[in-house]
């Protein structure tokens, strides 16, 4: 389906993720090692981050393949931020293309991305947008699976009001609508992150972790061929922060 990646910590360039590691988010749009449907993702690229100072996220987003923006290079290595999210898409069959399907998602002051599909999705997609409040209906861009789950997502963390706690009750919520779903995730309050790796009946898309001196990147496979990546745990949802004094340094 699609890879992804996250970072929380010390302002840092989106380049330092998306285009310079050897194994980054450009080499695993066309070389993925861990894909478990497809072969490229060529269908769409987004990042999001959010700039000093403010609480709502900014994207930047192409319907092309991430490897034929002439932009991207000159644009990952001047943009920084403390909290960021990139994205490459393979489309699922049937989830129309363009650029309303094209990750990471945004509202308000929530940023997500989601590699996975809703099985049977528009048998479900009724139900799970009729029950969306008014604001996150209207929010709606277009037909996609993973723009769908990302507002049900942020309307129970609204309920919930905890990041982690809203996102296990959205993806628990459509697996009991949707058995056979797969769900890896990751969202960020530009404060912290949280992650799921969680299917039904099916194996876990891949998703590491590596923590460093000024922060945590999480990403669909280690960015490099250093031995600190860790797998996060299959079937849970995790919590990411980071520690006070590296938040201190990087507000």
């Amino acid at each position: 389906m699609c890879r992804h990646l996250a970072w929380l910590g010390q302002p840092r360039p989106i380049s330092d993720f998306v285009t310079q590691p050897p194994h980054s988010l450009l080499v695993q749009s066309y070389a993925a090692r861990e894909l478990l449907r497809g072969t490229v993702c060529a269908d769409g690229f987004g990042v999001g981050w959010y700039p000093d100072d403010e609480r709502a996220p900014a994207r930047y987003r192409r319907a092309l393949p991430i490897w034929a923006d002439p932009d991207l290079a000159r644009f990952t290595s001047v943009v920084r931020s403390r909290a960021i999210i990139g994205a490459v898409r393979n489309g699922t069959p049937g989830i129309p293309g363009g650029l309303a399907s094209t990750q990471p998602c945004a509202f308000d002051r929530y940023l997500g991305s989601h590699n996975g599909f809703i099985r049977q999705f528009h048998s479900h997609a009724r139900r799970l947008r009729d029950g969306l409040p008014d604001d996150l209906y209207s929010a709606l861009a277009g037909e996609s699976d993973s723009e769908t789950f990302f507002l049900v997502a942020v309307m129970h963390i609204r309920r919930h009001g905890d990041l982690v706690s809203g996102l296990e009750a959205a993806v628990h919520d459509v697996m009991r609508l949707a058995p056979g779903s797969a769900f890896c995730v990751v969202m960020s309050d530009g404060d912290e992150l949280a992650a799921a790796r969680m299917a039904d009946d099916q194996p876990c898309d891949s998703l590491y972790l590596r923590r460093e001196a000024n922060g945590v990147t999480v990403a669909s496979e280690p960015l490099d061929g250093h031995d600190l990546w860790t797998a996060l745990p299959e079937h849970a949802v995790t919590r990411i922060s980071i520690p006070t004094a590296t938040k201190d340094r990087a507000s």
